[in-house]
């Protein structure tokens, strides 16, 4: 990219996720590998109804670029079944580069992040594994000016380090136990409310 050279360009995406997410199927096994806490190339291949060898090949991908990591091998009718589980997953993007990204983008990106949580919270209602234990659900209406929007801004990405940190302790400690690893989704998310902006722009309108 002309003008680029040594210079450290932005990235909306973590690129080693970027390029993890060009391949559909890759990306399919990735989230997969997230949700279930542990699958083998064979499982995969046999809810898809596609030749393991295909499967097998995304998985060693997604090994070599440590976004997932080979925890026990299985002898199953004469061949090496090879269970993996994932490395920290990171959705990174960096807050001035996603503004300069044109608004119908974000929206496109947001929407279909927001259906794909939305259908994971009806499935985990609908099998049970919601209210199975103790957990969090809560949801909080607060005032805040400009200053109080970037401080609450700050607050989530500082909750999502935290997060990303228990989980890595959490592998630490399993790696020298026989306790397994519970698959957790945390979704979390601040914006303005709709009947918020609307008021807001209704305002600035009459003022003009």
């Amino acid at each position: 990219m002309a003008g680029s050279q040594g210079k450290k360009l932005k990235q909306v995406m973590d690129p080693t996720l970027a390029k993890a997410f060009t391949h559909p199927l890759r990306g399919h096994v990735w989230v997969t590998v997230c949700e279930k806490g542990l699958a083998s190339p064979t499982e995969v291949a046999g809810e898809l109804e596609l030749d393991v060898t295909e499967v097998s090949y995304h998985f060693r991908k997604l090994r070599k670029k440590n976004l997932i990591r080979l925890v026990r091998t299985e002898q199953r009718r004469g061949f090496d079944e090879h269970f993996y589980a994932p490395c920290t997953p990171v959705l990174y993007f960096d807050d001035f580069a996603w503004m300069e990204i044109p608004e119908s983008i974000r929206a496109s990106f947001s929407a279909d992040l927001l259906r794909q949580m939305i259908e994971e919270l009806i499935g985990a209602l609908g099998d049970g594994s919601f209210d199975a234990r103790d957990r969090h659900l809560s949801r909080t209406w607060v005032m805040v000016d400009e200053r109080g929007w970037r401080e609450l801004q700050r607050t989530m990405k500082q909750t999502v380090d935290r997060v990303r940190a228990i989980q890595e302790r959490s592998v630490a400690r399993c790696e020298n136990s026989s306790e397994s690893q519970i698959p957790v989704e945390v979704a979390m998310a601040a914006f303005e409310t709709a009947a918020g902006r609307a008021h807001r722009d209704k305002g600035q309108s009459e003022s003009l």
